[in-house]
């Protein structure tokens, strides 16, 4: 299924995932409509500033991310080689459970919450010489939570739910609610967004889900979340698809 909306094309992307027993190995899917032949699937590095290939698709659509079973390490050693180039006083620092699912003014209940944890960006899409960009690929259960992260949350948005991956240096917990007062800038109307997180993570790669189960409209008609209830699954919804994004 193809849609244009604002000059966005939006082509939705039929997924399975491979697992091994106790850790993901690979994503592989197939997306619909594809027309752009033979390709690379690439993330931005921010320790190279550059793009990286990291997975490859075919003509018929057909992609293959794999998954590096010493992400930790990799990110490590790349970022020792970044320093060595850098100008004096630079230096890195990783996210940790903690600083990712943070909420000020709340207590929220951690396991290991100073072990590393690694986001992936989204995978975006390229020909073979890496020229001709194919668009940022999402993870949701529809297009429309695609568009609203695609445009840094500036869309409305629906309920619904989008996935990311992150790799955790060791097994780890995140329990707890936030509850955030939000003003729309209409006047003195405001709206509560409260995040509720049920977090068990496992040592290497985790599937984490944002839930939007509730959502508020202000009075200019702007749709935002006002509940998210963020999982650890350890297996896909049936429902999911990837929805490819190019301006």
């Amino acid at each position: 299924m193809t849609t244009t909306k604002n000059n966005i094309l939006v082509i939705v992307i039929t997924i399975l995932f491979g697992f091994s027993s106790n850790a993901q190995e690979s994503i592989t899917g197939t997306i619909s409509n594809y027309s752009m032949g033979e390709g690379i699937i690439n993330s931005y590095d921010m320790l190279a500033r550059d793009r990286i290939q990291i997975g490859e698709i075919n003509a018929k659509g057909d992609f293959n991310i794999p998954l590096d079973k010493d992400y930790l390490t990799t990110i490590k050693v790349q970022a020792e080689k970044a320093g060595e180039n850098a100008s004096s006083g630079w230096e890195i620092s990783f996210n940790t459970v903690g600083t990712t699912f943070e909420c000020f003014g709340a207590e929220m209940e951690y396991e290991n919450r100073e072990a590393f944890l690694i986001g992936v960006p989204n995978p975006e899409i390229s020909d073979k010489d890496g020229k001709n960009e194919g668009g940022v690929m999402y993870a949701v259960s529809q297009p429309e939570i695609a568009e609203w992260l695609h445009s840094y949350e500036q869309e409305n948005i629906v309920k619904g739910y989008y996935l990311r991956w992150f790799f955790a240096e060791e097994a780890a917990s995140v329990n707890g609610e936030c509850i955030i007062p939000a003003y729309t800038g209409s006047g003195e109307e405001n709206y509560k967004n409260s995040t509720l997180t049920n977090l068990e993570l496992q040592k290497g790669w985790n599937i984490v889900k944002y839930m939007i189960t509730e959502i508020f409209t202000d009075s200019n008609g702007k749709v935002v979340p006002s509940k998210t209830e963020i999982s650890s699954i350890k297996t896909l919804p049936e429902d999911i698809m990837w929805v490819q994004l190019k301006i």
